[in-house]
């Protein structure tokens, strides 16, 4: 069974507890109204920057219960921590703290980027776009009020007013966050070797969180290995461990490397244990689909069996999780029902992963005509993402389009053909079908003794 990694998160039975940060009201000897904020237990000995910006509005909020300004930061601190560790219900908490300070602040810049972000964050993307215009209207200029409106436009497939905004983010501050959503902006247009040079340079632009670099790190590992350099990929998602100790991207990005050189079964190990850190849907898929690959498949039902638990938690917490279920709903569940969650996913978010999501549920409901347009509507920007080359080659086959196919599929098997543990073999399959060599994978390097 095919099986796309999605993005949300998971909670409800499995609790995702940050190092040094838990949930709880944590409000030991605070008056009634501190007693009524969101607060979150922190550790006083956590080492980590964010818990420490956690702790420090805390008792900012605690002195001073009126005080709009460590309102903002606790927000500020807890949409980082959810980034970290997966939590959606620390949304909710941002979400309220941000109705309180906005109250008399509706358009205070850093409010409405906050509430904008958390929108973002909540996959409220028209609500976004709203905030980050409004927060250009009041800060000119501003790069992260731009950043808001780049990352809605993107998201709803506006990719022309995207990269308008793009090019003025950048040339606000060229720093690790324009700089990504540039190199972004050349990745949806296939132009992998400028997305990596984009990204590079954010990577060591300097700025943010070790955490935000370490993201940064882990795109330009993405991009590397969807150019075919395995090893170079590697060598970022080190770096990203390196920013960001015990990084859950960083090794994620390792198991899509073994899956690359053809070891699901060694990938199915690490991502195990970042399921167990950061258990996530897109984690949880990609482990069942190393396990499926690697001859396991009692254990891979169990890991796909979390999908369901993940939608419950972060649609309990206000995320819309639609697109991110969407192709995992078409291969597990495919037919009507898939189809119009499918459906209604790429009208929320006419993204290219949304007209992806569609044509996949279309052709794996059988509508392969109906399918087709929808797929060409996802490479219309020219992105060479390997599952959508291989969607699209896959249902032109179907409708007798060979040599459509086989453009399609070169492109595959140019960049990343092990792109998907359980979809290498339909890749090599579909391959001997046109008489197209698949690249053997790259040999692993010596593992330590």
């Amino acid at each position: 069974m095919n099986r796309r990694a999605a993005s949300a998160a998971i909670g409800i039975l499995l609790v995702t507890t940050a190092p040094g940060c838990s949930r709880g009201s944590g409000t030991s000897g605070a008056g009634d109204e501190a007693a009524s904020s969101p607060f979150v237990a922190v550790d006083p000995g956590s080492a980590s920057p964010t818990d420490k910006a956690i702790a420090r509005a805390q008792e900012r909020l605690r002195a001073n219960v009126d005080n709009d300004s460590a309102r903002l930061a606790l927000a500020q601190a807890f949409l980082q921590k959810a980034r970290e560790v997966g939590d959606p219900t620390l949304y909710v908490k941002a979400g309220t703290l941000l109705d309180e300070a906005g109250k008399g602040r509706k358009d205070d810049a850093g409010v409405l980027i906050a509430q904008g972000a958390l929108a973002l964050a909540q996959h409220r993307f028209e609500d976004a776009l709203e905030l980050g215009r409004r927060a250009v209207k009041a800060a000119p200029g501003n790069a992260s009020a731009l950043g808001v409106v780049v990352d809605a436009l993107n998201e709803l497939g506006r990719y022309d007013e995207a990269l308008e905004a793009t090019q003025a983010m950048v040339d606000a501050k060229p720093n690790l966050a324009s700089l990504s959503r540039a190199s972004y902006a050349r990745e949806l247009r296939g132009d992998l070797d400028g997305a990596i040079v984009a990204m590079t340079q954010a990577a060591t632009a300097g700025a943010g969180s070790g955490e935000n670099v370490a993201f940064v790190e882990v795109q330009l590992g993405n991009l590397l290995l969807t150019s075919g350099d395995v090893a170079g990929a590697e060598a970022s998602y080190a770096a990203a461990d390196r920013s960001f100790p015990g990084y859950a991207l960083a090794k994620a990005g390792r198991a899509r490397a073994l899956v690359a050189r053809g070891e699901p079964a060694a990938a199915a190990e690490v991502l195990a244990d970042v399921v167990r850190v950061l258990p996530t849907a897109e984690h949880a898929i990609a482990h069942g689909d190393a396990l499926a690959a690697a001859g396991r498949k009692a254990e891979a039902t169990e890991a796909y069996a979390l999908v369901d638990v993940i939608a419950r938690l972060y649609r309990a917490n206000g995320v819309n999780v639609d697109l991110e279920l969407a192709l995992f709903e078409a291969d597990s569940s495919p037919g009507a029902e898939a189809v119009e969650q499918a459906r209604r996913a790429a009208k929320e978010r006419p993204s290219i992963q949304g007209h992806d999501a569609l044509a996949w549920a279309l052709f794996t409901a059988g509508k392969v005509d109906e399918a087709w347009p929808e797929a060409r509507r996802a490479l219309a920007t020219g992105s060479r993402d390997p599952l959508l080359r291989f969607h699209a080659a896959a249902i032109a086959e179907a409708r007798g389009q060979r040599d459509v196919a086989a453009r399609h599929l070169r492109v595959v098997l140019d960049t990343n053909p092990r792109f998907s543990a359980v979809l290498a073999a339909k890749v090599a399959s579909l391959a001997a079908k046109h008489g197209l060599q698949v690249p053997p994978p790259p040999a692993s390097p010596p593992r330590p003794a």
